[in-house]
């Protein structure tokens, strides 16, 4: 599936149809290839044209359909003069193609895109998109929203597309206020294994700190959400990772189809104080007394947590109010 910085992630679930294919295994009649017009010839080097050549097929009445039973032999680089490649990629070339193929068929969401520290050049130079955008213009083509629709079970049951997103604050520390974040990691999708920590609260959303959480991954039921991921990663909490006692709480590539892993629970009549349950047994993550570090224990003995400075994101404000609508209405 696309993530808003380019980026495609692998997802599992009970449908063939695939959202966003890899570049290198496809196959295509020429008849359609060149109906909707090919690859794009400003591309430079290789890199981005999946998400391309992807966006395209399904807004112009096409679709991409996976085939379990096939085989596809893959050469890797490994060093020796065999498998050395015969061309070369510039610098910044595959970032390059990545932002012109979303500027292309983003709409709006292209300023979601702009965010993210890897592009953020493109935020004070213009790119040129028309060798893309003029290849299929004699067509019909729906525009992103529809894709985006199109693939709700994954941007809304599976959380991609959050409504809201907020600090998950320690309700149990005196003269300072404590927010779960990332580790290593900052704004990106194309990650990896991390562990969350105890860091001063930021007051922005706007900086690339992986400080900011939604609800993320589909239930049993199909419904959303079974973890919690960090905001603008891939990033979820592994709460089948951890144990009563675990001195780390570790995160991994979200697993869209995780079922019930972490929960915000009201530990309260009032809702405001919360437990941050994980796993299926009866567990929490929680501040270790007389520390600032993170374990697991028993949910009758875990500290308390609140959602701190809530806001609904960019990437959900730009969705028309009759998507809005039907998002939050047939869930």
């Amino acid at each position: 599936y696309l993530t808003f910085d380019a980026e495609f992630k692998w997802t599992n679930d009970k449908t063939p149809h695939v959202p966003i294919m890899s570049g290198g295994l496809l196959a295509i009649s020429r008849k359609w290839f060149f109906e909707i017009g090919g690859y794009d010839s400003s591309m430079k080097g290789w890199g981005g044209e999946n998400l391309d050549q992807s966006l395209r097929i399904w807004t112009c009445g096409g679709e991409i359909v996976s085939a379990p039973d096939s085989y596809v032999a893959h050469m890797w680089r490994d060093g020796s003069e065999k498998t050395k490649a015969k061309y070369k990629v510039g610098a910044g070339d595959a970032v390059k193609n990545r932002a012109r193929a979303v500027k292309a068929h983003l709409g709006d969401w292209y300023k979601k895109t702009l965010s993210f520290p890897s592009f953020k050049r493109w935020q004070r130079q213009d790119l040129d998109t028309s060798s893309i955008t003029d290849s299929f213009s004699d067509l019909t083509c729906e525009n992103f929203e529809w894709y985006l629709q199109r693939f709700k079970y994954i941007y809304r049951d599976a959380g991609v597309l959050p409504s809201e997103v907020f600090q998950i604050a320690a309700v149990e520390v005196e003269g300072s206020s404590l927010c779960l974040e990332l580790k290593t990691l900052g704004w990106t999708n194309f990650g990896h294994d991390d562990e969350i920590v105890l860091k001063e609260c930021t007051d922005t959303h706007t900086q690339p700190q992986s400080q900011w959480w939604h609800g993320s991954n589909r239930l049993e039921n199909g419904s959303c959400c079974g973890s919690l991921r960090a905001w603008n990663t891939d990033q979820c909490i592994n709460g089948r990772g951890v144990s009563t006692g675990a001195e780390k709480v570790p995160t991994h590539t979200c697993n869209l189809d995780s079922g019930k892993e972490v929960s915000l629970t009201p530990s309260s009549d009032d809702g405001e104080e919360l437990l941050l349950k994980v796993g299926l047994k009866d567990n929490c993550i929680s501040l270790e007394k007389g520390s600032k570090l993170l374990t697991v224990v028993p949910c009758k003995d875990a500290s308390k947590w609140f959602k701190r400075k809530p806001f609904t994101p960019i990437e959900y404000e730009m969705l028309s109010s009759e998507t809005k609508a039907m998002w939050g209405g047939d869930n």
